[in-house]
């Protein structure tokens, strides 16, 4: 493998192979530490209260000096499109966002060789285009994408009606201003943002797909719906696939966690799955609870094969599972589109400040 600073080699692997797997062994075999894995949220220290901080908490380590730290960060966070985000909490960024950040954070510490898994998951084309020109204009760094091969899903399943429908009416949210830090001469004030009312009517045995750009205020939306963050719930009988599995973990055993006392690798621990597996059996998880509703955020991301995925959702929908689902893969919600019913609601402006 030709390594070379400021050129990216594109690493592709089949869906049988863990793309968290290779990205390891390359880790191993070219003796680098410089790794952002599927699961970007992993990489967020939550030492720091800002993203500015948080990008700049590698250089800390590394000892630069504050002049140098303060342009290097402020040229980093426009490489990664997150100027504008400089002073948000790390914690309150959408999954896009987060991603954006990992690949900041680690980046800015100018390795010799950094490997990044997945890195165009669960993005918006706006996001894509900013991740793809930050990966290539290191020119310090010889940048390995490690990314697995998605085969067309092209199983055949019985096409599933749609039933009747339920209110779960309307949702909005505002979200408050962050905390005072010690450089702000007055509070702050206001909101991070608002987004809604968005009326949620998802219908058994179909799929109400909620789309949006990352920072639209999907994830914030739904986890609202869901009940979560200090909401009431909207439904006596929903329940929610977070955008990142390991975060839905309690279980000490895997056959615990999805509900199948059978399960021939029952006795593992979740989070010592791969990103892939840890991600069906999280979806696992939520099915077996049998909730009439059931939210989904990004379940096409960590994924190495959506095969099992699509059964996933097919099993539920047949079970008369109403879904909503958050999704920026426009193909593989084509693939769901093929065995179910989707309707479709955009939040096609960014949350607004309140």
């Amino acid at each position: 493998m030709d390594l070379i600073p400021g050129h990216l080699v594109d690493v592709v692997v089949e869906h049988s192979e863990s793309a968290d797997a290779r990205a390891q062994e390359l880790a191993k075999q070219l003796a680098t530490t410089a790794v952002v894995g599927a699961d970007a949220s992993a990489h967020i220290s939550l030492l720091r209260e800002t993203v500015r901080e948080e990008v700049a908490l590698g250089l800390e380590h590394h000892g630069v000096a504050r002049v140098d730290m303060e342009q290097r960060v402020a040229a980093m966070l426009e490489k990664a499109a997150l100027s504008e985000l400089a002073d948000r909490d790390p914690a309150r960024l959408s999954g896009g966002q987060t991603r954006r950040l990992a690949c900041a954070s680690v980046a800015i510490t100018q390795p010799e060789i950094l490997i990044v898994v997945e890195p165009y998951a669960g993005l918006d084309p706006y996001s894509r285009h900013k991740v793809a020109g930050l990966l290539a204009a290191l020119p310090h760094t010889a940048v390995i994408v490690v990314r697995a091969r998605h085969s067309p899903d092209e199983k055949q399943r019985e096409r599933i009606a749609a039933g009747s429908a339920i209110e779960l009416g309307e949702v909005s949210v505002s979200r408050q201003a962050g905390r005072r830090r010690w450089w702000h001469l007055k509070p702050p004030t206001g909101t991070d943002f608002s987004v809604g009312p968005v009326h949620l009517k998802p219908r058994r045995g179909g799929v109400l797909w909620i789309r949006g750009a990352n920072g639209s205020g999907k994830t914030t939306l739904l986890r609202a719906a869901a009940g979560l963050d200090g909401h009431p719930r909207t439904h006596p009988s929903l329940t929610m696939a977070l955008q990142f599995p390991a975060d839905q973990v309690v279980e000490s055993r895997l056959a615990d966690f999805i509900g199948d006392t059978d399960a021939t690798d029952g006795d593992e621990h979740p989070l010592d799955l791969s990103s892939s597996r840890l991600r069906l059996a999280q979806l696992q998880h939520v099915f077996s609870l049998q909730r009439e509703v059931v939210i989904l955020d990004e379940p096409d991301t960590m994924v190495d094969d959506f095969s099992g995925v699509h059964d996933l959702i097919h099993s539920a929908l047949e079970a008369g599972t109403a879904l909503i689902i958050t999704c920026h893969d426009a193909a593989f919600m084509e693939a769901v589109g093929r065995y179910a019913e989707v309707a479709e609601i955009e939040l096609s402006q960014p949350p607004h400040a309140a």
